[in-house]
């Protein structure tokens, strides 16, 4: 019974010996950058005052547009443009205008023009509740 004992025990200690022996995988932790969507530079003009923002993603530049739209309500006059080079010159200039009571679809329009290059004025009359939107380019 002593050689069983024996045996036994040694079976145990190779065993765990083979097993600590094995090599480890190892787990390389995956860290990634989730991209975030289009990066815009949007120039901006309230009542005069130029500013710039970064924004980055499709919620980032609805909301600037939101918060815009909400300045134009409190009777601001806001320009709002992608082009970030003031050094435009052109001898005609395309003048489009855009009037509704909607908000969305005001919010919709200048959208569409400043994708298209356009530098858009917009403000609204509480009187008469008419979003006027003025695209130039």
């Amino acid at each position: 019974m002593n050689k069983s004992i024996k045996k036994v025990a040694l079976l145990t200690v190779l065993s765990l010996a083979a097993v600590s022996c094995q090599k480890e995988t190892m787990v390389n932790p995956q860290t990634g950058v989730e991209t975030s969507g289009t990066v815009y530079t949007v120039r901006y003009t309230v009542n005069g005052v130029t500013h710039t923002e970064t924004l980055v993603g499709e919620q980032a530049w609805s909301a600037f547009l939101q918060r815009m739209l909400a300045l134009a309500e409190e009777g601001y006059r806001v320009t709002v443009s992608k082009n970030t080079d003031t050094a435009q010159y052109s001898m005609s200039k395309e003048v489009v205008t855009f009037e509704t009571k909607s908000k969305e679809e005001a919010a919709a329009w200048i959208v569409q023009k400043v994708n298209e290059g356009y530098d858009v004025t917009f403000s609204f009359n509480e009187n008469t509740g008419v979003y006027t939107c003025i695209a130039v380019r």
